[in-house]
């Protein structure tokens, strides 16, 4: 008897455990699920409207109703086109079409390339003429001097399995563009930074000068190893800060593919629900998303911060969150520019922040005008929309090439 009590309750037990398996298999399933969905929305500190392109721009209402373009007194000396995050090919680019129109005085212009140059790995070994497609596609939109800053996407798409190849292959193309004007900046992989004259200085007119950084290898410390100089942290904010002394007197952009301030998805902000239960979990794969908060990121911000409070320059210029912003940038820089909607088919979202000037998550560029206004030296920033117009024949002046926002700003 105790047997058969035993078999039958053994009997009982696996029909109960057969029943169960179903239930704890969905409980699981919900389980993961809100899992993800706490992360997705979690990972995002950053709360406010998108000012998508179904939305009118953010313009603080400090800025509204100005009119730069209207100061009779302002004499253009160099103009510098602000534009990231543009590696991704289109045949009829509007944004390189109206890139080509806002660079139509080569002797009078440049333009600075904010990285993500080629999505999304790089020119890599594998694939050198994916690579080189994309990349002359940006370089022949323009007969400007041409300056191109790596992004991360420019070392590869896993940050784990980010590597030099690909930077050293994208250096070779655009050092040794046919038609010339180009230059790849910092170069062999090294943190930088390095200076290049713009515009020469002459009796009342500063020079524009360029100081290009690639924070990668401080935010991912095993990257430093491809640079063959040594290059430490302290090494590289010395040489900075040494830059920036030099120019002192002159108009000073300093540009990487990071942003230090934003208020788009590396800030925070979401990419959208359903493009969040996506990117967040990639992320983590990835072994981050290169937000503002990642550890080696904000270390690399807090620091560079303390060289720029010393030696303020014009601009601090960035790409990597693919929409147009201006922010305040107190005591940092004259103003922070994110310009990272080079690419139509990867604008994202953005909202603005309290020291926001302009937003707005649309394809385009940022112009930065430097010159003179009743003989003093200033920086009229001009955003260009390029979803105005399309059409590589429109001439300059139309509606098409019509700034969306433009902003006055004193040399200090």
């Amino acid at each position: 008897r105790v047997h058969r009590r035993s078999r039958a309750r053994s009997r009982v037990e696996i029909r109960m455990s057969t029943t169960r398996r179903p239930v704890c298999h969905r409980v699981r399933i919900a389980c993961l699920l809100l899992c993800l969905l706490s992360a997705a929305g979690c990972a995002h500190r950053l709360r406010g409207p998108n000012h998508g392109g179904e939305a009118p721009a953010w313009i603080a209402p400090s800025d509204a109703g100005g009119d730069a373009a209207a100061d009779p007194d302002f004499e253009l000396l160099h103009r510098v086109v602000l534009i990231g995050d543009a590696g991704y090919y289109l045949e009829d680019d509007p944004t390189l079409a109206a890139l080509s129109r806002w660079t139509q005085d080569p002797a009078q212009s440049s333009v600075v390339f904010l990285g993500d140059n080629i999505y999304n790995e790089g020119m890599t070994d594998e694939d050198l003429a994916h690579g080189e497609k994309i990349l002359g596609h940006q370089l022949a939109a323009t007969s400007a001097d041409k300056y191109v800053i790596p992004g991360n996407h420019d070392w590869g798409f896993f940050s784990k399995k980010y590597n030099a190849r690909s930077i050293l292959n994208q250096q070779r193309f655009v050092d040794g563009w046919p038609a010339g004007q180009a230059d790849f900046l910092p170069k062999d992989g090294c943190m930088g930074p390095e200076a290049r004259i713009l515009s020469t200085a002459a009796t009342g007119r500063p020079a524009v000068v360029l100081i290009a950084l690639d924070p990668t290898p401080w935010i991912h410390p095993r990257l430093r190893a491809a640079c063959p100089r040594v290059e430490t942290p302290d090494e590289h904010l010395a040489a900075l800060d040494a830059l920036l002394v030099a120019h002192r007197d002159d108009f000073v952009i300093v540009a990487s593919h990071y942003p230090m301030r934003t208020g788009g998805p590396h800030g925070g902000l979401s990419y959208g629900f359903a493009a969040d239960l996506v990117v967040t979990p990639l992320g983590w794969l990835m072994g981050g998303l290169g937000n503002t908060d990642e550890r080696g990121y904000a270390d690399w911000i807090e620091a560079t911060q303390a060289v720029l409070r010393r030696h303020k320059p014009a601009i601090y210029a960035a790409g990597h969150d693919h929409n147009l912003q201006l922010l305040d940038a107190q005591d940092v820089a004259g103003i922070y520019v994110v310009s990272g909607a080079g690419a139509v088919e990867r604008v994202s979202t953005v909202t603005h922040l309290p020291e926001t000037r302009f937003a707005h998550a649309v394809p385009g560029f940022i112009a930065a005008d430097f010159g003179t206004s009743a003989g003093e030296p200033v920086v009229v920033l001009r955003v260009i929309e390029s979803k105005l117009g399309s059409q590589s024949d429109l001439p300059t002046g139309s509606e098409a090439d019509e700034p969306a926002f433009e902003l006055m700003l004193p040399l200090d």
